[in-house]
């Protein structure tokens, strides 16, 4: 009995001064998060992003990512996105044409994630695609319409579809639709507003010109993730 007292005090006493003195934060922890111990979760406040909302809660740490095909300044969405203003609809400043869905991925895989993808897409040559049709389009959630441009042929860009596909299973992060659109988008607005949308466009059409360019020379793919941006060039 006096062993098991002896031990209930010391063990006691472990726990009163483990209560006493708080242990520092390491320094190479608290310089994740500017000196500060506590970072408030940010809110969701569609009012500042023009009526958008996140399609998934933000998390400290987690940043959104996917993979595109950066679309230059063209005549062919200028004009439509001219047009577009008219009906109210607000303009995408960087027009692209979507490889991957956007997807979570954390901050300590996002370098060996790009690394991955560098890998796969070594392989990939550069490609020319077209702008056929308008088209109009609903996110998964229907919270927005998107109006774009249908991208031919789709077989080039498949390829780099399924091979950024295999990237994401190593992640296990969700893959591209089955039997995709590809699409340029240059316009949108909230809401499901595809039926109205769809009166509309060939009205837009006729106002391109048939001289018009509409083909995009591909010598390059990039991947946004969070505020960051990387290039992954074809040979």
């Amino acid at each position: 009995m006096d062993l098991i007292k002896c031990y209930i005090g010391d063990s006691d006493d472990e726990h009163d001064d483990s209560e006493r003195k708080a242990l520092p934060v390491p320094e190479a922890i608290a310089s994740m998060f500017d000196g500060r111990l506590y970072h408030p979760k940010p809110k969701d406040e569609p009012d500042s992003h023009q009526g958008r909302s996140r399609l998934f809660e933000h998390e400290r740490g987690n940043w959104a990512t996917y993979v595109y095909v950066p679309c230059p300044v063209m005549d062919l969405v200028e004009i439509v996105q001219d047009q577009l203003t008219k009906f109210g609809l607000e303009i995408i400043k960087h027009p692209h044409i979507s490889l991957t869905k956007t997807v979570v991925l954390q901050y300590h895989w996002i370098q060996r994630f790009i690394n991955d993808v560098k890998s796969k897409l070594s392989t990939i040559l550069r490609f020319t695609v077209t702008f056929g049709d308008l088209e109009v389009f609903c996110n998964e959630n229907c919270s927005r319409t998107f109006i774009g441009f249908l991208v031919h042929p789709a077989g080039v860009i498949s390829q780099c579809v399924d091979q950024l596909d295999n990237v994401l299973s190593d992640y296990n992060l969700p893959k591209y639709y089955e039997d995709p659109k590809f699409h340029l988008s240059v316009a949108w607005c909230l809401g499901d507003q595809s039926t109205q949308l769809r009166t509309k466009l060939k009205s837009l059409e006729l106002e391109i010109e048939v001289d018009t360019c509409r083909s995009l020379r591909v010598d390059k793919l990039m991947c946004k993730t969070g505020n960051k941006k990387y290039n992954f060039d074809l040979v």
